[in-house]
């Protein structure tokens, strides 16, 4: 636990406030979905230009390379209810984890599975058990929230065979969890659906299971939308969330929110057609991005650009439906810069896409949070824990390279104190640059 709390900030190497890149964007079709076979709802980057995804339609596992070459990896069984499958967390063991459940009136089937870089997939039954959200920490563990059918939900922190150890029991009044994040503070936060779904609250929960609202119900609601509800929190310490109706033309807003409950709508969409926002991501450039579904009888699907400081904001995409996809979508940005997305929709096929958007943003730098353990003899195995650490060429320490290490994940590397290794900081680099921590790591 005092691992997670002692998180240090990991901040954008940003010069100043974020400036607007000139470049005109490109938007490239990846893949193009069948009907039967399709509904893509999640990517992530588990290596660089390397992807892994999840289907809906059919629910699958698939991976994609940036160049576009697609390969189905697992296909899972259906049930006459339905199947629902979601995730994807990168962890700190090389796998990616999700969450597959039957989707009908009762709970019949649920698991959790990690997917291995390899394509191996490994699959963590429970006998009528629901979970959601798993996050990874840098103790080595997942967190998320599990509870038995007709029994109270519980945050819970998981191995990586999707063990659970119970930490605290969540009130009914905390109503339907489903964001989760770890924040630079060590904590968890989120939001949950309360009232009916009708409204949604940002909360907050310490690594042993304490839970309080940091706003219990943020104005505008969603309307009964399961749709178009996102939260991040970006390298300023603030949230900044969607909401799909609400504002001055009924068609969404976008709004920030600070760790003492304080709100404030920074963007009100001004139309139906072109509103209705979704996903959010702060990029490289310090900027928000995220798309707009647009209203469901003139599909106009749209990615936008958010400056978080002025509150400037700008329609940099308009998806073509047809060929190029329509929202929902769901976005990241790659190690090379780019934006990458799934479109749940449209297509040549009706059965979605996936699309890289150029924007001219610069590749992510990487960046380190702490490491640990703080000190150690040659042979001690560290984790360097950051972000945007894909693809790591090397680690020192006080200039002296390590020659056994893994890059694990984004946020993750594992390395071992080389032979002479003196104390000092710890230096990383990647493809897109090199970080020093401010801190030193002691060699005993």
């Amino acid at each position: 636990m005092k691992n997670i709390q002692t998180l240090a900030c990991i901040a954008l190497a940003l010069t100043g406030r974020p400036a607007a890149s000139a470049t005109n964007p490109t938007l490239t079709v990846l893949y193009t979905f069948q009907t039967v076979g399709g509904t893509p709802v999640a990517l992530v980057e588990t290596g660089v230009g390397k992807f892994l995804g999840i289907m809906e339609t059919s629910p699958a596992l698939f991976s994609i390379t940036s160049g576009g070459a697609f390969q189905a990896l697992h296909y899972f069984p259906t049930p006459k209810s339905g199947l629902s499958v979601s995730g994807l967390t990168t962890a700190l063991n090389g796998r990616s984890y999700g969450e597959a459940e039957n989707s009908g009136p009762a709970l019949t089937f649920f698991e959790v599975f990690a997917m291995s870089s390899s394509g191996t997939l490994s699959q963590y039954p429970y006998s009528n058990a629901s979970s959601g959200m798993l996050v990874q920490a840098p103790d080595n563990h997942l967190y998320g929230f599990y509870g038995v059918t007709g029994g109270a939900t519980q945050f819970a922190r998981f191995d990586y065979e999707a063990s659970a150890t119970p930490l605290a029991n969540v009130p009914s009044s905390l109503g339907l969890p489903y964001v989760l994040f770890l924040s630079t503070n060590g904590n968890f936060y989120g939001l949950s659906e309360i009232a009916n779904r009708t409204q949604v609250g940002i909360f907050s929960l310490t690594p042993s299971g304490a839970l309080s609202w940091v706003v219990p119900s943020i104005p505008g609601g969603t309307y009964g939308i399961s749709y178009g509800v996102s939260l991040i929190q970006a390298s300023d310490g603030k949230f900044y969330g969607t909401l799909p109706q609400g504002g001055s033309a009924n068609a969404g807003s976008i709004y920030v929110a600070t760790l003492d409950g304080k709100v404030q709508t920074i963007y009100q969409f001004p139309q139906l057609k072109s509103g209705i926002p979704e996903t959010l991501l702060e990029a490289s450039d310090g900027m928000l991005y995220g798309t707009a579904r647009g209203e469901y009888q003139v599909p106009s699907s749209s990615i936008f650009r958010l400056n978080p400081y002025t509150g400037e904001f700008t329609t940099i995409y308009k998806l073509q439906s047809g060929p190029q996809g329509a929202c929902e979508c769901h976005l990241v940005q790659g190690s090379d810069g780019k934006i990458y997305g799934v479109a749940q929709a449209g297509g040549t096929y009706g059965g979605g896409t996936i699309f890289a958007l150029d924007a001219g943003l610069p590749p992510p730098k990487p960046s380190v949070g702490l490491f640990m353990p703080q000190s150690g003899a040659p042979g001690q195995q560290v984790l360097v824990w950051g972000r945007s650490l894909l693809g790591a060429s090397s680690v020192s320490f006080n200039g002296t390279p390590a020659t056994e290490m893994r890059v694990a994940s984004d946020q993750g590397i594992w390395v071992n104190v080389p032979s002479g290794a003196t104390s000092g900081p710890i230096s990383v680099t990647t493809p897109n640059g090199s970080y020093v921590t401010a801190q030193s790591f002691t060699v005993n």
